[in-house]
């Protein structure tokens, strides 16, 4: 086949996958290099923008040692409730609470060879971090090509959730991860999370405690393979990625700061997706292997605007342009206005784009209460054309995590896993270190479809839909008890460094007790917050406790409202007509008539 007819072939495909229902998995990522940090962190963030029956459960797969000549089950990308039934995967997965008893066993795809040993790990959707502080983000992107996987219409072993599973099993380093994945992918097939453009390629933010890496990755059906690239982030920068592929130019020839497949040059020259004589410029990935935003123009570009204003709000970007794919409007990564801490990123991950002209929580669409939060489905939505914005901070967000790595400790306490569960804007951030043996039992349970008040997910979960009550009040409560908590646990972490310093297993396991102790506090914490929250706002009103006065609706609402659309007044009465008014307490104002003995009631008699 020519390039020529490749290439028609590639846009007659994308035409028909965009008449495709969309399925949308959206997830928003940072990386801090550790000379951009406030203390020499490297940071990766990651939030898993669910849907309506996420697994919001985390678990820990301890390490383990394999008899020579072992096979490792791959699994597949599952991710709704339950993601996972069985034994290969730690505790949180077995029949019980968060499992359905009858639920059937999780059925393997295929099977690799093992290695000797593999380290312990926490999952949610994706590996999140390993006993050696490897971490890993995720965010689903589009892309030129799709694959289907093993025994469901195509040939592909690989979904990017197995391959960070596998390299928080296998590595200890950012460029160990990124070789394995990559050799696994090419080798065994890669399909993505959608069998659609939209979701169906990948990015990953790995880093270790030296160095932050972003890695993207292409299904390649025509042999089964993958395509993919692999980029270092300067050490004093950050970047982003929000659902869409952001490696432009890629040298070749600087292994220190560029890792791909030996296929990037030839199957993009194939397709036509670049021409090699010069017409199309330098080799950009971007432009040749991405499909665009998905969802709706600015939804991954608003976005990175939105979090490089957070990032140096010095410089000055546009948050309008024309085709994010072509035109490449922002930076790669950028050096931030002043060194990042943990509690900065917990800040940009509840960025609803405030005091912007972009600002959530700002007109109509928002309520009267200013809720940026904004529902979608529903048939109304395919038959209106239209779409609202995207931000960072996400009510559907099923977890979000910053992972620390910091190399001047201890594996077991250097690397810290700040875990928010449900919507960032809702959640209290909790440490989790790289050492835990087992998981507090508040984040390894939480079903979807029952509350449970056992289960930090659901503390928080309940919090933040209560606030729609009232949220332009609400939300001052939920600050004030992220701040308070958030705080605690940064002085908990700082403790730990301390006093024990991963010295001996005993103190480990009295460090690891208080990272569980917290939580527990927190979970408990939350519960209360949200009676609190029903006990300030339930039936429309703000308790007198918090303001003193009646509270109603804002002016500008009324108006978009149709207030004065509404019943006309009561006419004022005619002349000489008695005006008869209550007091409080029941008595009658100055000059009001006295019911005689056998009148009507006063309920029927008396007018206003």
């Amino acid at each position: 086949m020519s390039r020529a007819s490749s290439a028609a072939v590639l846009i007659v495909i994308v035409v028909i996958a965009a008449l495709l229902p969309p399925e949308v998995h959206a997830c928003s990522t940072f990386l801090v290099g550790k000379g951009a940090s406030v203390d020499g962190s490297l940071f990766v963030t990651h939030s898993d923008d669910g849907e309506g029956d996420p697994d919001a459960r985390l678990s820990f797969i301890p390490a383990a040692d394999h008899a020579p000549g072992a096979f490792r089950d791959v699994w597949p990308d599952l991710e709704d409730n339950p993601r996972f039934v069985g034994t290969a995967r730690g505790e949180t997965y077995l029949p019980g609470r968060g499992v359905p008893s009858d639920a059937k066993g999780t059925e393997p795809i295929g099977k690799i060879p093992q290695v000797n040993h593999t380290y312990a790990y926490t999952e949610g959707n994706y590996g999140i971090m390993n006993e050696k502080q490897l971490s890993i983000g995720e965010s689903t992107c589009s892309g030129r090509f799709v694959a289907n996987a093993k025994g469901s219409g195509g040939e592909a072993l690989f979904c990017v959730n197995e391959l960070s599973r596998i390299a928080m099993e296998r590595c200890a380093t950012a460029r160990c991860a990124i070789r394995t994945m990559g050799d696994l992918a090419t080798e065994h097939g890669f399909y993505g999370a959608s069998g659609s453009f939209e979701g169906g390629s990948e990015t990953l933010l790995i880093a270790d405690t030296s160095e932050g890496w972003v890695m993207h990755f292409v299904p390649y059906p025509e042999t089964n393979s993958a395509v993919w690239v692999a980029k270092r982030v300067p050490d004093d920068e950050v970047t982003v990625v929000m659902n869409m592929f952001t490696i432009r130019s890629v040298n070749l020839k600087d292994p220190e700061n560029y890792m791909y497949s030996a296929n990037i040059i030839d199957v993009a020259v194939k397709h036509g997706l670049w021409d090699p004589s010069g017409k199309d410029g330098v080799f950009d990935f971007t432009k040749a292997y991405s499909d665009g935003e998905y969802a709706h123009k600015y939804y991954s570009g608003r976005r990175a605007w939105g979090a490089f204003r957070l990032i140096n709000p010095g410089v000055e970007l546009d948050p309008n342009y024309g085709n994010l794919r072509i035109d490449d409007p922002y930076p790669w990564s950028m050096k931030p206005a002043k060194p990042v801490s943990a509690s900065d990123l917990f800040a940009w991950h509840r960025d609803w784009y405030q005091d912007t002209p972009f600002d959530m929580s700002k007109g109509v669409a928002a309520g009267p209460w200013g809720s940026p939060d904004r529902f979608n489905g529903g048939d109304a939505e395919v038959s209106i054309p239209g779409s609202f914005e995207r931000s960072i901070a996400l009510h559907r967000t099923t977890y979000t995590h910053v992972l620390q790595t910091r190399g001047w400790l201890p594996d077991a306490i250097g690397g810290i896993t700040w875990y928010g569960p449900h919507a960032a804007h809702g959640t209290c951030f909790v440490p989790v270190p790289a050492g835990i043996k087992k998981l507090p039992a508040a984040l390894t349970i939480g079903n979807a479809t029952l509350v449970d008040r056992d289960s930090q997910w659901w503390a928080h979960r309940y919090v933040h839909n209560l606030a729609q009550m009232k949220y332009a009040y609400a939300v001052e409560d939920i600050r004030a008890a992220q701040a308070m908590w958030e705080n605690e646990g940064a002085e908990l972490v700082a403790a730990v460094d301390a006093k024990f310093g991963g010295s001996s297993s005993e103190e480990l396991d009295v460090a690891l007790g208080m990272f569980e102790a917290h939580v527990d506090k927190v979970r408990a914490a939350w519960w209360r917050l949200g009676d609190v929250i029903m006990a300030n706002y339930a039936d429309g009103f703000v308790s007198k406790a918090k303001t003193g006065a009646p509270v109603g609706y804002p002016a500008w609402w009324l108006e978009a409202a149709g207030w004065r659309q509404g019943p006309e007044p009561i006419p004022p009465p005619k002349t000489g007509r008695s005006k008869i008014l209550f007091r409080e307490g029941g008595s009658l104002e100055r000059g009001a008539r006295v019911r005689r003995a056998g009148s009507a009631p006063l309920a029927s008699a008396f007018r206003v």
